[in-house]
């Protein structure tokens, strides 16, 4: 056989390792008045059985009870194939019988949920975004918090709970402390915002002058401090920056805010995966 054929086989064969590697499949049954509602029911099976695998040795505690039951009510978007190998009328009710392929891969929706369920204690973290001259930067908040409770924590304060918080009093342990009992938060994230804008303009003959436009770049910079709150420290901490464009400055900068929290967002998620495998199952 040819080099480049045994190379090319090689690669598929990787190829379908990973594949079959991102997804688990069970044969499961289903019940219901049709058969679009009986594959429902086999969808939501067949996500407890693979959530199974990963959980059974565990002990779950209501929090973690009550995010596996919200995960299971939306199992059909986990799943990555359907195959039908049998189905008809059984007691009144429609019955399938499937071969159902599930979304395993370590990045999938329901691996990020299920990794958080199997911490057990859900903890409750405050998110705190302060632009520069103090106010509250609600949008920078929401990306944030939006971003955990995506990855399944579910006590999430709410923008108006934090609005009397300036991140930058909390200068010391027992302040940061203090502010965590206020809000009952097992974790602070502390935001402070920066932006800027500049007009933007393009060359103008062969001169070498430069025409202003009616454009603007946005610039803008969030850096982000974890908090643990029963001790004070800051346990992680980064920077994200992003540039936008629009016709005035506040467009700019909107945009460039909104993309640098996106970016922090996925810091976000990092950091808590991080803080996660190091403390195990009993410190949320």
């Amino acid at each position: 056989m040819k080099k480049w054929q045994s190379g090319l086989l090689a690669v598929a064969a990787v190829f379908c390792l990973q594949t079959a590697a991102a997804a688990q499949s069970v044969v499961v049954d289903g019940y219901g008045t049709d058969e679009r509602s009986a594959l429902k029911d086999a969808s939501r099976t067949a996500v407890e059985e693979v959530a199974g695998t990963f959980i059974d040795s565990r002990t779950l505690v209501e929090n973690a009870a009550v995010k596996l039951d919200q995960i299971y009510a939306k199992s059909q978007g986990f799943i990555t194939g359907t195959q039908i190998l049998a189905k008809g009328q059984e007691n009144g009710l429609m019955h399938v019988r499937a071969r159902i392929d599930v979304d395993t891969n370590p990045d999938a929706q329901l691996m990020n949920n299920l990794s958080m369920v199997m911490m057990l204690n859900d903890p409750r973290i405050a998110v705190i975004v302060r632009q520069s001259g103090g106010a509250q930067d609600r949008a920078a908040e929401s990306a944030l918090n939006d971003k955990l409770l995506e990855l399944g924590f579910s006590h999430v304060a709410a923008a108006e709970q934090v609005a009397g918080i300036v991140p930058a009093s909390l200068t010391n342990a027992a302040a940061r402390m203090a502010a965590g009992q206020m809000l009952g938060a097992d974790y602070l994230v502390l935001g402070s915002l920066q932006t800027g804008a500049t007009d933007i303009s393009l060359p103008d003959g062969e001169d070498g002058s430069y025409r202003k436009t009616q454009l603007k770049t946005g610039d803008a910079s969030m850096t982000v401090n974890v908090v643990r709150t029963a001790t004070g420290e800051v346990v992680g901490t980064f920077t994200t920056a992003a540039k936008g464009v629009g016709n005035s400055e506040d467009t700019a900068k909107a945009k460039a805010v909104q993309k640098a929290s996106a970016k922090a967002a996925a810091r976000l998620e990092e950091k808590f995966r991080h803080l996660g495998s190091e403390a195990g199952m009993n410190e949320w």
